[in-house]
């Protein structure tokens, strides 16, 4: 260990007494004086021991208080449920417990009891039905007039359909008439076509009735009159007259204006002596059949 000369700052041994430098004398090193010797206070000490054991003794104090108090909380709580479920009603489900009496009923009336219950019979599952709907019929198509024997349906190059009697040729008359002819070609029934008809059936009669009564061709009226065919307005016309061939003719003739103003005629002629219940059968036939394009 060394010691610095506080004259010249020469580092010495700390044993020396001398200064190495300057020759000066060192202060030796010496240790320190020892402490005074510890004094126990008997009088303090007493008086902070018996404070450090008092605040623990509160300290103590107050958390044993706390937890009765809470204690005394919870038993009140616990008596105060109490009271509550006493008048709870509480339904269980379960049947209520049989009375001494009934508990002690014998044995032979219990197997009596078990005999009389037969168990039940299990509900049968109702059917299962199918959601779709039934299928529903089909309209059935409307077959149309029956067709006396010996006709036929034709359906015409124009549009139109009827009923004529099989055999019967196609003659195109004109751009706005059609004829079929019978074999024999003294009987035919012809069709025409007239757009934008200037007038009515009947008034077109009537006008065409004029000039044949001026002709002087023995015409002789039959019948003329207003009526209604399919729904739109019309004019029946049925007649005879003598042609130049001078056999007699007899005419009967249908006509009607639709609803957009053509006027469609179905005109039948046969010579008079052929004119019966069968032969009428022609015109009847094709105005029961007859559809418009």
């Amino acid at each position: 260990m060394l010691t610095t000369c506080p004259h010249c700052g020469t580092r010495s041994p700390a044993s020396s007494d001398a200064c190495g430098g300057c020759g000066r004398a060192l202060y030796p090193l010496t240790a320190p004086p020892p402490p005074p010797p510890f004094k126990f206070r008997t009088r303090t000490n007493y008086v902070r021991l018996g404070i450090t054991l008092g605040v623990m003794a509160l300290l103590v104090g107050a958390g044993t208080s706390s937890g009765i108090l809470m204690n005394r909380d919870d038993a009140s709580d616990d008596r105060a449920d109490h009271k509550v479920s006493q008048y709870k009603m509480v339904d269980t489900g379960a049947s209520p417990e049989p009375s001494p009496t009934t508990a002690s009923a014998s044995p032979k009336v219990k197997e009596e009891k078990k005999k009389k219950v037969k168990p039940a019979s299990p509900t049968p599952s109702p059917s299962k039905t199918s959601s779709s709907p039934p299928p529903k019929p089909e309209p059935t198509k409307d077959p149309g007039p029956q067709l006396p024997a010996g006709f036929h349906t034709v359906v015409d190059d124009h549009g139109f359909s009827l009923a004529v009697m099989e055999g019967w040729q196609r003659q195109e008359l004109s751009p706005t008439q059609v004829g079929y002819m019978a074999p024999t070609g003294d009987q035919y029934l012809h069709v025409s076509e007239v757009e934008g008809a200037p007038k009515a059936s009947f008034i077109r009669f009537l006008e065409t009735e004029q000039a044949m009564q001026q002709s002087g061709n023995d015409y002789s009226r039959i019948t003329l009159a207003h009526n209604t065919f399919q729904g739109d307005n019309g004019a029946r016309w049925e007649f005879t007259y003598v042609p130049e061939s001078g056999e007699q003719m007899h005419v009967v003739q249908q006509a009607y204006i639709d609803g957009q103003g053509t006027e469609y005629t179905i005109y039948f002629e046969t010579a008079e002596r052929l004119w019966d219940s069968q032969k009428s059968q022609v015109f009847s036939t094709a105005l029961d059949t007859w559809k418009q394009p």
